[in-house]
């Protein structure tokens, strides 16, 4: 018989895809979510929260009775979200908060898994000359208000695991996540090259490590069916891709020809730098690149599905709709 799993951040990126590949491997879910609940069936049963629900170790027990798992990736992921001290109270309180009252909520309530989603930033923005792996430490002078929060976070479940009976804590962090209703970045390059504009990308040829939300969702099924014990991190990549290469490969799906032209990258840093935009930059030109192959043995996990396959998906999930 397969987990009963309580999930949170099921109506986000890639929760969404994450509840219905659970669904669809037979996982019965109990989602944790603001909006009304959703008609329960006998896969699924959506618990609406209030605000203060977040913060009840009781409600939260209540709610995970007979789950065997909790996967947890809800969190404020914007950097700008924070405008004033009520948006950093209600960030502390999501991202630092809650993840610590609902992991000592799952070790009340026998749960045997915690997996906790974190990111690959918290050990550095970019690589020097050794990709990052499970056993990279954390990046001790990030500034990035998310990225420490993650750091805090894993710090916090890391300490609480030693004195609990749970099976596994189980830490992910994933690089950049593509797939069907992907946000940011990706999504901004995809509408650019859909309308036909040139990018001045040919320059950049750093590559960077990312990943699908199929992929991940099929690491993650991985860690709920395996019997590994313990504190456990991970990292997960399916493919290491410039932003030259990535920029080609979209504009063949989409059948556009000519998508980027040459300027020095010593030029696109300056032209950053003037509009206050050294950061975003810095992704573009800097490698962050993943080893993760004890992920893959600890897990049996290989990437079923191919970048490819995976970005055209993305693209019509875009395009199309």
């Amino acid at each position: 018989m397969k987990p009963k799993v309580f999930l949170t951040g099921a109506t986000g990126f890639f929760g969404s895809y994450l509840k219905k590949a659970l669904i669809k491997n037979g996982y019965n879910l109990v989602c944790l979510t603001r909006k009304n609940a959703e008609d329960s069936n006998d896969k699924l049963i959506t618990v609406s929260a209030k605000n203060e629900d977040f913060f009840s170790k009781d409600f939260l027990k209540n709610a995970m009775t007979n789950c065997d798992a909790v996967i947890h990736l809800a969190a404020i992921s914007d950097n700008n979200y924070i405008n004033n001290q009520y948006d950093r109270d209600e960030f502390n309180k999501i991202n630092k908060e809650f993840p610590l009252i609902l992991y000592k909520a799952a070790k009340e309530s026998q749960i045997k898994k915690f997996i906790f989603m974190s990111t690959i930033k918290v050990n550095g923005e970019y690589t020097q000359e050794v990709s990052f792996s499970e056993n990279t430490p954390h990046d001790t002078c990030n500034r990035n208000q998310y990225v420490l929060s993650k750091i805090n976070t894993e710090n916090a479940l890391i300490s609480e695991y030693e004195n609990n009976n749970l099976e596994l804590l189980s830490i992910i962090r994933p690089p950049i996540i593509y797939g069907e209703g992907v946000r940011g970045n990706i999504k901004t390059l995809i509408k650019i090259i859909d309308k036909g504009f040139p990018l001045p990308t040919t320059s950049l040829n750093k590559k960077r490590s990312m990943i699908s939300v199929y992929n991940l969702a099929d690491l993650i099924i991985n860690i709920l069916n395996s019997k590994l014990t313990g504190i456990v991190k991970s990292c997960c990549k399916d493919i290491d891709i410039s932003t030259n290469d990535l920029i080609k490969r979209i504009a063949i799906s989409l059948n556009k020809a000519k998508p980027d032209f040459y300027i020095p990258t010593g030029l696109l840093q300056f032209g950053a730098f003037i509009i206050n935009k050294t950061e975003m930059m810095n992704k573009l030109t800097k490698p962050l690149l993943i080893n993760d192959n004890e992920t893959r043995e600890n897990f049996n996990w290989e990437p079923s599905l191919d970048f490819e396959i995976g970005m055209h998906k993305t693209i019509d999930s875009l395009i199309k709709n």
